[in-house]
């Protein structure tokens, strides 16, 4: 007897797509941008809706639904009968446009929302389609709904505050269980950042990289918000941006030429070529010469990054291995990688356009050293691995001129070369010359003792490097023996997890090691040490060094403490993101 099975059954995948792994609000949303772009919209709006919602004992105003609304070409029925599928489209062969995965909407709806509305419309006449997932699951649903003509969704179009065309495309995510933050204002001071730097290139008015658009958030209701989002381009050359003090003008200048460099790929047994750019941008004198304490080094601060752009749209944004974002004055360029959908594979495009994968930063030399008998055969077989070594040999040739550069202006910093600022800081001398006379045991004394002098400035040459990337081995190798002596001595890294600081033995001292990755190092470290006053953040290092010295002290009790600071580390998050969300 023949059975049919259907592959994927609706009422139980459905909830796994739910956890596809959309970052947060943004990159879901900007799924839905996508589409508008390719659509040919000169308008795109994020209507927000929100009414007042009780939550445990009190009553806020909360965010129930959230429309995307542009005045594109529209979608005819059997185009709209198809957009809710997952793993279907018009575009999953094509290599010319944003879109191309098939999952985009669905999925990016899903992920935030239990119900969405797709109305799309072509000569003022309009069809509807839907998906509601309590529907998939308590009925077991596998179609998707189908396509009705229905009147033009008034109800929500009238809090558009862009000019209607005869046809357009509206979304609507109604039953929002799963949005980032609750209100309206909050959720777009945590978006609009991230939408303006992805799509930056459509919000300039170059209109030569990415077609220019308008796109604005709107909070619906009597007192209606309007949010226009201007460009925010960690390259500092375009115009408007939101930059504040300086949004028609272009705060960085063009570093060098742009570098193309051809990549090989393999497309239906054919070996084609496709052209990557990469463009670097470096401060002026007169920007830098503001200084990281600044309103506007604050604003370089959180642009300080690679940032890779795919059809006009980033794709992803950070520092790939490439650089040290511990010091300051990387902030002062910016970098810009362009390509082609045809290297989606090389690149490792994942199919919710969030992150670039395999890309990080290669070093040829130590490539040869680990591969001494098959390098170049490994290298001349793998386009991927021929991608990064040239991404990361030209990333390295225009970044250190563009460092010497910034470096040569000995502005837009607290402190002077490498060799300067890895010898001890104030509070570190301090909290050392008090210390000095201590004879209390601690575990790093015990620990140092059994190691020979050779042993502990090794050590410390290995932190150095590690932690400052301007440092030659000479010099690490030269400063080691001051370190030595020191008690109780700091770092900065970054890495998961709950702790905002650790203690680790270095030699035979103690290294309070800052995590990077907490909040506690975003909210509170970074501004005290971007403050004008030079003794907040020596305070706070006395304070931190104080704990870690008692930790020390107790070195039998190791794992306790190390429980507790985990305990802290997880309270001070969660206290830090609340206070954050309510800025």
């Amino acid at each position: 007897m023949e059975q049919t099975t259907a592959i994927i059954p609706a009422h139980t995948a459905i909830t796994t797509f739910r956890d596809a792994g959309y970052r947060n609000t943004a990159a879901a949303i900007s799924e839905l941008i996508d589409n508008s772009i390719e659509a040919e919209a000169s308008d795109i709006e994020i209507l927000v809706f929100q009414e007042l919602v009780a939550h445990s004992q009190r009553t806020m105003p909360t965010v129930t639904k959230i429309g995307v609304y542009d005045n594109g070409c529209g979608m005819p029925p059997e185009v709209l009968a198809i957009c809710l599928q997952f793993g279907n489209g018009t575009r999953l062969t094509s290599r010319k446009g944003i879109g191309r995965f098939g999952i985009g909407l669905p999925q990016a709806s899903v992920s935030q929302c239990k119900r969405v509305e797709v109305f799309s419309w072509q000569n003022d006449i309009c069809y509807k389609t839907y998906l509601d997932i309590d529907e998939i699951v308590n009925e077991k649903r596998q179609n998707v709904s189908p396509i009705e003509e229905c009147a033009m969704p008034e109800h929500i179009l009238r809090e558009s505050v862009s000019s209607r065309k005869a046809s357009g495309t509206l979304i609507v995510w109604s039953q929002c269980d799963r949005l980032d933050f609750a209100r309206a204002k909050t959720l777009y001071n945590r978006m609009s950042n991230q939408l303006c730097r992805t799509y930056r290139h459509h919000l300039d008015s170059d209109n030569q990289y990415g077609r220019q658009c308008k796109i604005s958030m709107v909070v619906a209701g009597p007192d209606r918000d309007i949010f226009p989002l201007s460009a925010n381009d960690p390259l500092y050359l375009l115009t408007p941006n939101n930059l504040p003090g300086h949004s028609n003008e272009a705060t960085n200048e063009q570093y060098g030429e742009v570098t193309e460099i051809p990549i090989e790929y393999e497309k239906d047994d054919q070996t084609l070529v496709s052209i990557v750019e990469m463009r670097f941008s470096i401060a002026k004198p007169a920007t830098q010469e503001l200084g990281g304490g600044s309103e506007l080094g604050a604003h370089y601060r959180d642009n300080t990054g690679i940032s890779f752009m795919r059809a006009g749209r980033e794709i992803d944004f950070g520092t790939f291995g490439y650089f040290n974002p511990r010091e300051e004055r990387q902030r002062w360029w910016g970098c810009e990688i362009r390509f082609s959908p045809d290297l989606d594979e090389l690149f490792g495009v994942t199919n919710n356009k969030q992150a670039v994968r395999e890309v990080d930063y290669l070093d040829l030399e130590k490539f040869k050293e680990d591969h001494p008998e098959d390098w170049d055969e490994e290298l001349e077989a793998s386009n991927k691995l021929k991608l990064r070594v040239e991404l990361s040999r030209n990333f390295t040739r225009f970044h250190k001129r563009a460092m010497n550069t910034i470096r040569s202006r000995m502005k837009g910093s607290r402190g002077g070369d490498a060799s300067d600022k890895a010898k001890p800081d104030r509070s570190t001398n301090i909290a050392n010359e008090i210390l000095q006379g201590s004879d209390t045991p601690t575990g790093s004394l015990i620990e140092g003792q059994e190691k020979p002098q050779t042993q502990r400035e090794q050590e410390w040459i290995t932190r150095l490097l590690a932690s400052e990337s301007n440092l030659t081995l000479e010099q690490a190798t030269d400063i080691a023996p001051l370190k030595t002596p020191l008690k109780i001595e700091k770092d900065f890294k970054g890495w998961p997890g709950a702790q905002f600081f650790t203690v680790e033995v270095t030699g035979s001292t103690a290294v309070l090691v800052i995590n990077q990755h907490h909040p506690f190092y975003s909210e509170v470290y970074e501004r005290l040490l971007e403050s004008e006053d030079p003794n907040a953040v020596d305070a706070l290092d006395l304070l931190l060094y104080g704990y870690a010295r008692m930790q020390d002290e107790r070195y039998s009790q190791a794992e306790l403490l190390d429980g507790m600071n985990e305990d802290w580390g997880r309270h001070v998050k969660s206290f830090l993101v609340e206070l954050r969300n309510r800025d």
